[in-house]
């Protein structure tokens, strides 16, 4: 349906249901017009109750536009290319399934739409909040991989450096069908903790000459329950980044390239990993480091 003025939210969703529950509930009192929105669940084979979730909250939320797709094939990217597939808007803003969002959250993406008609694709701003207390052995230069993405309230285009995230991001139909979907060989597969498959697309996208915003207003809470904060998981997302961005780069050139930017950041981590124990913060010192080795062992091995 080609309607500049209305959106998908599209919310890709894997055993994570009580998650899930709360993030619908914010959806379901948004100032917007309800007519302008509709609400799609990319059911990616939970084995929990999120069905059941689902269609609790369609009865009780009939007026709402609300539907849940199961996708089969086990994969981020595949639901997300799902979603694509389902969405009754050419515009999508795909969210995460564990997300606290303000009332106004779908009605200020709709008021961007109709301030920048030209824009293709944008980044929201993404905050972090922690389910229990905030731990203080989590160096802030580390917090981007809990969610945090914050580059100020205004909007702006992307540095190039730089590219929305996947929990909170903006992307018509237009340039999916120019530039193809989310390769299906990167992002999390289950509990295999992959990525990189935003990074992939978005660097199609650049290439192509298309500009990339981000809506520092378009903001929402990523939230982190305390399974997320144990070493097991933390060793397993950090080892994951550094294979997904082996799988990205296929060429033995880009490669080496890729490998001298990690050396340079292990150097730094050193760096900054004396100046947190300097400060008498020991954890911080030690995660930094830790974070990493974990990384380069994924990169160099290709595996966890």
């Amino acid at each position: 349906m080609n309607n500049h003025t209305s959106i998908t939210i599209a919310i890709c969703t894997y055993n994570r249901a009580d998650y899930l529950k709360d993030t619908l509930q914010d959806l379901s009192v948004q100032t917007a017009d309800r007519n302008r929105y509709e609400i799609l669940v990319i059911n990616n084979n939970c084995t929990d109750h999120t069905q059941e979730v689902c269609t609790d909250f369609k009865k009780e939320h009939s007026e709402l536009n609300f539907r849940v797709v199961a996708e089969k094939e086990q994969g981020l990217s595949y639901a997300r290319n799902r979603a694509l597939k389902e969405a009754d808007y050419d515009a999508i803003l795909y969210i995460d399934d564990d997300v606290y969002l303000p009332d106004d959250f779908v009605e200020t993406a709709l008021t961007k739409l109709k301030r920048y008609p030209s824009v293709k694709c944008a980044g929201g701003r993404i905050l972090v909040s922690f389910d229990e207390e905030s731990p203080d052995w989590i160096p802030k230069e580390l917090m981007p991989m809990f969610g945090l993405h914050d580059l100020g309230e205004g909007d702006r285009r992307y540095p190039s450096s730089n590219f929305p995230r996947g929990g909170n991001m903006l992307i018509h139909r237009e340039l999916f069908n120019k530039y193809g979907g989310f390769s299906t060989n990167l992002g999390r597969v289950g509990k295999k903790l992959l990525g990189s498959e935003e990074k992939a697309f978005f660097e199609k996208v650049r290439k192509g000459g298309e500009e990339i915003y981000y809506w520092g207003e378009l903001k929402l809470h990523h939230r982190i329950g305390p399974d997320r904060l144990k070493q097991d998981y933390l060793k397993k997302q950090s080892i994951g980044i550094g294979m997904s961005e082996r799988y990205r780069l296929p060429g033995s050139a880009e490669r080496i390239g890729k490998l001298m930017s990690e050396l340079l950041k292990f150097g730094a981590s050193i760096i900054l990993s004396i100046l947190y124990l300097i400060r008498g913060k020991v954890k911080a010192s030690r995660f930094i480091l830790q974070f990493r080795v974990w990384v380069l062992r994924g990169f160099l091995k290709g595996d966890i």
